[in-house]
């Protein structure tokens, strides 16, 4: 006889991802901090025009900034999520996010494609700032995305978006080094193929990865929004007679975590999956919604009191 999977408290699943969150964007932010200080002190690369502030003309230093600076979002939000209990980033972070981890992931395919054979898949990989952006940084930012952020879909439509940086990138380096000489060649492209042909290359490359980062997040977010849903439409702690005590339920626990000065949000989703559990068609939303309030409104207040 099969065992039935046992149910998840949402909030346990949220409070996992907050901290996942947390700790590997904590991990991102350190790295890129480290590793652009060495570079722009001129630590590395000395004697070559990437060396100091020179290191901003690579791509593998400023996908790591974009998507440290997406990292670096992500923390109010985790940290708040922690906080009240509640798992929520809204959506343009995580749309950030996902053109960062397509940058540094682009870096780690150009990486071992193109760098690591010119000179040495040690050095290109593990040696001196190389191993910050080259390899952990890319690694900790695609679970970042991957794991960590899976309450946002991403559109297929958007892919085409997270590689604009790197399209734009690609455009100037073949201008300024390829064909100008403004820049040395660092990737030395001309001593590989055409550079015609290694733009094309890049962006195919680049549009693949967006693809398959959007498939790893999207599949994500539905394997753990399954347990979500799992926990609000079959637990026993939300089993009452009717929707509105169901809410009600929802609401007192979210009022426990509420502070002075904080918004007060309605959870949609959580709404429509007891809805759906209790197939309440003929109560509308915003009615549900009001219950939702009201209750909420009363669980503080009964809160004040005790605490007075």
């Amino acid at each position: 006889m099969k065992k039935e999977k046992a149910i998840v408290n949402a909030r346990t699943i949220n409070n996992m991802r907050c901290i996942v969150g947390l700790i590997l964007s904590s991990i991102v932010i350190v790295l890129t901090i480290v590793s652009l200080t060495l570079n722009i002190i001129n630590f590395y690369n000395e004697g070559t025009p990437e060396a100091g502030i020179g290191t901003l003309r690579m791509y593998t230093t400023l996908s790591n900034i974009l998507a440290t600076l997406a990292a670096a979002t992500c923390l109010p939000f985790q940290i708040d999520g922690l906080r009240k209990n509640r798992y929520k980033l809204p959506k343009w972070v995580v749309e950030v996010m996902y053109i960062g981890a397509v940058g540094t992931f682009v870096t780690l395919v150009m990486v071992l494609t193109i760098v690591a054979p010119t000179t040495s898949y040690s050095y290109a990989l593990l040696e001196n700032s190389n191993i910050f952006m080259h390899t952990l940084n890319p690694i900790f930012i695609t679970l970042l995305f991957i794991v960590a952020m899976s309450n946002v879909k991403i559109k297929f439509s958007h892919t085409f978006i997270a590689i604009i940086p790197t399209f734009i990138y690609a455009l100037l380096y073949f201008i300024l080094a390829v064909i100008t000489d403004v820049w040395r060649d660092h990737y030395h492209i001309q001593d590989i193929m055409p550079w015609p042909i290694a733009f094309i290359i890049l962006m195919a490359v680049a549009f693949l990865i967006a693809l398959l980062l959007r498939f790893l997040h999207n599949n994500m977010s539905k394997y753990i929004n399954k347990y979500i849903e799992k926990y609000y439409k079959e637990s026993p702690d939300f089993a009452f007679e009717n929707i509105t005590a169901a809410i009600a339920k929802l609401a007192k626990d979210d009022s426990a975590f509420y502070s002075d000065g904080d918004d007060v949000t309605i959870p949609v989703d959580i709404i429509k999956m007891l809805s759906e559990r209790y197939n309440t068609s003929t109560l509308p939303l915003d009615i549900q919604y009001d219950i939702y309030l009201e209750n909420f409104l009363i669980g503080i207040h009964q809160r004040n009191k005790i605490d007075n």
